[in-house]
């Protein structure tokens, strides 16, 4: 008897949505989650990696390094007027009803992102796809259903639908939110920069609603993570947050990162989401604070340890650590909500101990 042969699963193409800075890391966890079945990935510009993917794309939404997935749609038309043409714009709800369906629920909203979204075009498209689709257009222009409008470098134009009803950085495990909150795609990259043995326990100073260390544990649940901070809010923020990422093991603790309630060499890795000085404190405040955690750390820290800090204050961190304790090993420029802050991987300096 004859056995069937399989069909080749359809290959698409898709665009993904990063921090700037961190496209390199992203690539590298796309090759290591997809495998062979991606192809041709390249980098567009500054945040946005292209590629071919040819399996179920329920893989495609597990990515952590990725603000949002994108699937990518290609109609031969001279300009957006041509997407309400009856053929054009039939293909596009169909396209648009097929990704909702996709989200194991009814979407409440859409939007669309484009050049030119107040002109009369777009303004008659939005009016006709929501009443094509029965849905009313979201206040922030984005809603559950999200669409992007490019022109393409071939010709044409592009729709990219968003794969998901948010974009994969909002992650479920996020009840709590709080000002200042750090991207949980930037908390995830900062735990891919310093490996830890295996038991290690990892310290999160200034830690937050704790999305650094439930991103470290989703990974390395064996080690033995605590998280530090002088806010009751925030330590309430982050025990709940770590509870719906099934992380109960993640220990929160109330206290000065100036003086942790921790016994000198007890660190493996730390973390630091350093105050920016712009939403939270002030530039004067971290003069006093930055050396003081530093110092701090230096003391926590094994030989070996390293620290992974993220600040915007990078000549005030830069000259912090010209003093005892630690060094430069590697830093990494990113692009985040209009800063430009810094990853800063720090080793301990045996030779200039604090």
């Amino acid at each position: 008897m004859m056995r069937e042969k399989s069909v080749p699963k359809p290959i698409h193409e898709y665009e993904a949505e990063v921090v700037p800075g961190l496209e390199e890391l992203a690539m590298h966890e796309l090759r290591n989650t997809l495998g062979s079945r991606l192809t041709g990935m390249r980098r567009t510009r500054a945040g946005f990696l292209r590629f071919a993917y040819g399996a179920a794309p329920a893989r495609l939404n597990r990515l952590r390094s990725v603000i949002a997935l994108y699937a990518v749609h290609h109609f031969d038309i001279p300009r957006p007027r041509a997407f309400l043409g009856n053929q054009h714009f039939s293909r596009l709800c169909e396209i648009l009803r097929a990704v909702a369906d996709g989200f194991g629920g009814p979407a409440s909203s859409f939007g669309i992102g484009a050049a030119g979204s107040d002109s009369p075009v777009m303004l008659r498209l939005r009016a006709e796809l929501g009443d094509a689709l029965g849905l009313p257009y979201a206040e922030d222009g984005k809603g559950q259903l999200y669409m992007r409008l490019l022109r393409g470098n071939s010709g044409g134009w592009e729709a990219l639908l968003r794969t998901t009803p948010a974009p994969l950085s909002k992650r479920r495990y996020r009840e709590v939110d709080v000002p200042g909150a750090l991207n949980a795609s930037v908390a995830y990259a900062m735990t891919r920069l310093a490996a830890a043995p295996p038991n290690a326990t990892v310290v999160n100073l200034c830690s937050g609603s704790t999305t650094i260390l439930i991103e470290h544990a989703l990974s390395q649940p064996t080690h033995r993570s605590l998280a530090i901070d002088l806010d009751a809010t925030m330590l309430a923020a982050g025990t709940c947050n770590a509870a719906a990422a099934k992380r109960r093991h993640i220990i929160h603790l109330l206290g000065d990162a100036r003086a942790a309630p921790l016994p000198r060499q007890c660190a493996d890795l730390l973390y630091a989401d350093l105050p920016f000085g712009k939403l939270i404190g002030t530039h004067a405040d971290n003069e006093r604070l930055y050396p003081a955690i530093l110092r701090e750390a230096a003391r926590l820290a094994r030989a070996s340890a390293k620290l992974i800090a993220l600040t915007h204050e990078i000549k005030l961190l830069r000259r912090c650590v010209r003093g005892p304790g630690w060094r430069i090993v590697d830093e990494l420029p990113i692009a985040l909500s209009g800063l430009h802050p810094r990853i800063f991987v720090l080793a301990r300096d045996i030779g200039r101990s604090a």
